[in-house]
């Protein structure tokens, strides 16, 4: 009776109700939302939400709020209020192209439920006041403002800033020409330059990551030579330490570690071959191209190499547990701790 209640005050103007409901609805009467609450909420609860969710989207599409209902996912809006006929979540449910639920079809009473559902308006209680809903997993959408950001443009050519003389001599090189212009711009001018003790510091402190001897600092201060800090420079990225310095930060991201973690974090058996490895890599300054390809796939390369070989143990560096819980779910968590440093580095 309630069902036929509901059919019948609709059925007198389903255009009206269609168009208003699309837009802004207004809040359901009574019965429109004991309609919603006993017979539609369920059948979407039961039978959708465990793939259309809070906690999953598959398809990028919830249907757990009335706003997302209408957002749709990949496919589209999921429902046209008023238009059953044109809604895609009445095509799945009947079959027609998409087959939802996938593993157990909807019985035909659910079917004309959310069928009339739909063409009287897809009425949900508290529509009105829908909070804005969280962004949908994977549903990442590249708008033509981020296509303008600078990284993702292609190289091209740029014209040297033309400054004035006075401010163009502050300058060494073209580099410096437009950090000067963008300074200029802000009223800014250059710190004074640094000491050539300074320099030293800096430098040897950046790329081998520890202090210069003072007798370095005095051959550096002393040197009259025009290019002293070029020489410097490729003194320092010679040295074996510029490989164990910089090599730290690979590390970090491909979470290397020497012993398994847990409770008796024993130590993993020639981890210190693959620390050497990224070491050696940098120090030989490696092709960053092939520097991946052997730690993806160094065991299939033609032809083999110590090196080729050693960097496979890229895959086995996360945490091992020798006593798991749960075997089965220790090997799905380490295959997922593979991919996802994979994508990471």
């Amino acid at each position: 009776m309630l069902l036929i209640g509901w059919s019948a005050v609709l059925a007198a103007c389903p255009a009206v109700i269609a168009e208003e409901t699309a837009k802004t609805p207004a809040e359901p009467t009574p019965e429109q939302a004991q309609f919603f609450e006993a017979k539609i909420r369920p059948i979407l609860v039961e039978n959708c939400h465990k793939c259309h969710g809070e906690q999953k989207q598959n398809g990028k599409l919830r249907l757990d709020s009335r706003s997302a209902l209408l957002a749709g996912g990949e496919s589209g809006a999921a429902a046209v209020p008023g238009k059953p006929e044109e809604s895609l979540l009445i095509e799945a449910i009947n079959y027609k192209s998409l087959e939802m639920p996938p593993q157990t079809r909807l019985k035909p009473d659910q079917i004309a439920l959310l069928t009339e559902w739909v063409k009287s308006g897809a009425a949900w209680p508290g529509s009105n006041s829908d909070a804005p809903l969280a962004p949908r997993k994977g549903a990442l959408q590249v708008t033509d403002a981020d296509r303008q950001f600078w990284s993702f443009q292609p190289p091209r050519g740029v014209a040297i800033p033309q400054l004035p003389a006075d401010l163009a001599r502050s300058g060494r090189n073209a580099l410096d020409l437009f950090l000067l212009e963008s300074l200029a711009q802000k009223q800014l001018a250059l710190s004074a330059e640094a000491s050539r003790r300074e320099l030293v510091r800096r430098a040897t402190f950046d790329l081998i990551g520890l202090p210069p001897t003072s007798a370095e600092i005095e051959t550096f201060i002393a040197s009259d030579a025009p290019d002293a800090y070029e020489r410097l420079l490729d003194e320092l990225l010679a040295s074996p330490q510029h490989g164990e310095r910089w090599g730290r930060h690979w590390l970090d991201v491909v979470r290397f570690a020497q012993t398994n973690g847990y409770e008796r974090d024993d130590e993993k058996p020639s981890a210190w071959r693959y620390r050497d490895y990224v070491i050696r890599a940098l120090n030989q300054d490696k092709p960053y191209n092939r520097f991946l390809l052997e730690q993806l796939a160094g065991d299939e390369l033609v032809p083999l190499t110590d090196d080729s070989l050693t960097a496979t143990a890229f895959i086995h560096l996360g945490v091992w547990d020798d006593e798991p819980d749960d075997g089965k779910q220790a090997k799905a968590d380490s295959l997922d701790d593979i991919v996802s440093t994979s994508c990471a580095a």
